[in-house]
């Protein structure tokens, strides 16, 4: 009885000294390397490792202060195991302080490789995608810098925690397309407007007829659409020549994703909104 006793006391002590672990993606020398940078830097022994055979390490820990010889026993053990799990187990004279510093240290030091992998990989992921929506854009005859890119995924990331899916980037594509058409056109109408501005005078008596026939009053906050050739140029319910201001428009949505709206006119003179058709 009390052999048994004295075997259940000794397994249970064994099993304190021993762990096994998940070791990723590290292989061999990464976990003994570890290991007796421990042993050397925050437990102050000196060490000689020896390789026992494929999968078997054994790391020899001695205290310079003590004769070495009464230290033989002094180990620790080693054994890569299948799915990338190890068993290490401590022998000698480590008391439980140190055995636990040990234990902690090792962990944190697999956990701070782990994370260390993860943002290596992330950043792989972000950069293919920075480089995918930049090759879609450049495919289609349109020009984007790489910073502009590049902040709208670390946006994008930030809102949603995520990286954009495989489809959410050939809509993210479009809608810079979308964007980029409707900037030209309205740089193209600036240009346009100005000197249709000095030739359209005569028009005046004409837009006035139409005018009195949409019966609009500046109360009505119907938002009318109005045929191009009057667009941001004269309000069509008071005849307001200046101040026409361009609105984004939230009742009309050219793309779900990203969100892109229409836009609209609103006169500053009488407060009258309209869409250009």
């Amino acid at each position: 009885m009390n052999r048994n006793v004295l075997n259940r006391v000794k397994n249970v002590k064994m099993q304190e000294r021993s762990h096994l672990f998940n070791i990723r993606d590290k292989n061999h020398d990464e976990i003994q390397r570890i290991l007796v940078n421990i042993l050397e830097k925050d437990l102050s022994f000196s060490t000689k490792s020896k390789r026992l055979g494929s999968s078997l390490f054994r790391i020899n820990y001695f205290d310079n202060n003590v004769d070495i010889e009464s230290q033989k026993d002094n180990r620790i053990t080693i054994l890569y195991e299948q799915e990338k799990k190890i068993y290490v187990q401590i022998n000698g004279k480590l008391n439980d302080s140190q055995i636990s510093q040990l234990w902690e240290e090792f962990e944190k030091n697999l956990n701070n490789t782990i994370n260390i992998e993860k943002i290596e990989k992330l950043k792989s992921t972000k950069d293919e995608i920075i480089e995918k929506i930049s090759g879609l854009i450049e495919e289609r005859g349109y020009t984007v810098k790489i910073e502009d890119v590049q902040e709208f995924v670390e946006n994008f990331v930030e809102k949603y925690h995520r990286f954009p899916k495989k489809d959410e980037i050939y809509s993210i594509v479009k809608g810079y397309i979308i964007i980029v058409n409707e900037q030209k056109l309205t740089q193209n109408n600036d240009v346009e407007l100005i000197e249709e501005e000095k030739n359209n005078e005569s028009s005046d008596s004409s837009l006035e007829s139409n005018q009195k026939d949409l019966s609009l009053t500046s109360n009505d906050n119907t938002v009318l659409i109005i045929p191009d050739k009057f667009e941001r140029r004269i309000c069509p319910n008071c005849g307001n020549k200046g101040l026409i201001h361009e609105m984004i428009d939230k009742s009309v949505i050219i793309l779900d994703y990203p969100k892109i709206y229409g836009k609209k006119n609103c006169c500053a003179e009488c407060g009258h909104e309209w869409r250009v058709r």
